[in-house]
């Protein structure tokens, strides 16, 4: 009988025993966690016992962490077309719009005012104020004061 006892051990380590297998059974549970799954595979990295205990975990641990890299792989690609997507319906078309609503306004700008040189304006307020001399010539303003200067003195 004694021998029974000491080959099952104290009642301590039977409870202890069996509340390890129980954390170990959660773990097997909740191991499609990544963030358990890389918790589990760097304590058992660091403990070979552990490792060799429970190889199906370690194994488990790495696939969930497969699927998890490959999950965030997959959803990086799908907001790099969504991205793409919604820059070609938006951005492209208005940026577009905005080229053609500018040129537009410089074609319509030209065609409006097509007097576009000042000195063609200028000459013509000059003919019209009558300030030109007897060849039909305009005559510059400081040259007009300077003859008005001469007729007067």
């Amino acid at each position: 009988m004694d021998r029974e006892n000491s080959a099952r051990g104290t009642k301590r380590e039977r409870h202890t025993d069996r509340d390890e297998a129980r954390v170990w059974g959660e773990f097997y549970r909740r191991v499609a966690d990544p963030a358990t799954a890389a918790e589990l595979i760097t304590y058992l990295d660091q403990d070979e016992a552990a490792k060799a205990r429970h190889p199906g975990l370690y194994l488990r641990c790495r696939q969930t962490l497969r699927r998890e890299k490959a999950r965030i792989a997959r959803a990086r690609r799908m907001g790099f077309l969504v991205r793409a997507l919604l820059h070609g319906v938006f951005v492209v078309p208005c940026a577009w719009l905005r080229k053609a609503v500018r040129f537009c306004g410089v074609a319509g700008e030209a065609c409006v005012a097509p007097d576009a040189e000042p000195a063609v304006g200028q000459l013509s307020k000059i003919r019209r104020s009558g300030s030109a001399d007897r060849n039909g010539a305009a005559m510059p303003a400081q040259e007009k004061g300077a003859a008005r200067r001469s007729k007067a003195g």
